[in-house]
């Protein structure tokens, strides 16, 4: 499993986490997001290839601004 978070002073306010779940094609795996997505991924790409590619499936909701 791999989660990755991102947190502003100190509190997460965006995580994802996914699980590897085997061969997706010869040379990548799947992974299962935890919204039900599936990603693949080489390995041999590393980590942070794979985080960023986590990262990219969040949709952030639009959010209200006020102005002072």
């Amino acid at each position: 499993m791999i989660t990755v978070s991102i947190l502003i002073n100190g509190q997460p306010i965006l995580t994802r986490s996914a699980v590897n779940k085997g061969k997706g094609t010869k040379t990548k795996c799947k992974y299962q997001l935890d919204d039900g997505n599936t990603i693949l991924h080489d390995p041999n790409d590393g980590a942070a290839s794979l985080a960023i590619k986590m990262l990219g499936c969040i949709k952030e909701k639009e959010i209200m601004r006020v102005s002072k």
